[in-house]
């Protein structure tokens, strides 16, 4: 368990491994925002208000997932293939600029969350080298603005796994199992953490992310991401 006060903590939360857009990336949105017209996230029809993120027709999409899940928010339904669509684009297809919408929509759908912190649940360095950005932090940079609560880079994995996607339960756990750890000098004691990720499935890897961090003194986790897919 980490032994740092509480004020050492928040410093080391907020400044040491605090998530933030940078400077390019703010006016990149900027620019993006200026020149191409505001779309529905999941079906890409025209809106009118420049605040919307869904049109009427898919406002549906948002809490429509196909459980509850206790202490964890899922936004959608992986099942629905516009889901899929915008999970897909976001993860494989290099559209960083879905982040805000994503984020947003979970945003409309839960309000803030209690939480003291949030942690993205880490990529492997060779991975996160491949794809260029982990999605997860992407949205926790975002739901941290929106939420105004310190987003975090506090936890790494520490060795690479398989693609969960391919894996039955059994074998999703026995993956990750070991695979989490938190980063030197960060410390979650005492602190009500909230574990971004962009999809739950048969929680595995959320599971484990918040074993290590209940470990390391955590005083709870819950769960947010953008949707759940059913485990095949």
């Amino acid at each position: 368990m980490c032994g740092c006060t509480a004020n050492g903590m928040m410093k080391m939360m907020n400044n040491n491994f605090l998530l933030t857009k940078s400077i390019g990336q703010t006016a990149l949105e900027k620019v993006y925002a200026a020149i191409f017209p505001n779309k529905c996230l999941f079906c890409q029809r025209v809106l009118e208000d420049i605040a919307e993120i869904v049109c009427v027709k898919c406002c549906g999409l948002l809490g429509n997932s196909p459980t509850h899940m206790p202490n964890t928010y899922i936004a959608c339904d992986y099942a629905n293939e516009a889901v899929r669509n915008v999970i897909h684009r976001f993860k494989y297809g290099g559209k960083r600029m879905l982040t805000r919408p994503m984020a947003e929509a979970i945003f409309q759908h839960f309000g803030k969350i209690d939480a003291d912190c949030m942690v993205c649940v880490p990529l492997h360095e060779k991975r996160a080298k491949e794809r260029g950005y982990n999605q997860a932090a992407l949205l926790a940079t975002e739901l941290s603005r929106l939420m105004g609560i310190a987003a975090c880079d506090g936890m790494l994995r520490t060795r690479e796994t398989a693609k969960q996607f391919d894996l039955n339960p059994e074998e999703r756990a026995a993956n990750v199992s070991g695979a989490f750890a938190l980063k030197d000098g960060f410390c979650a004691a005492g602190k009500r953490v909230l574990l971004v990720d962009d999809v739950f499935t048969t929680g595995a890897t959320s599971d484990e992310c918040a074993k290590v961090l209940m470990e390391a003194g955590a005083e709870s986790v819950e769960i947010v991401v953008f949707a759940m897919s059913a485990p095949g």
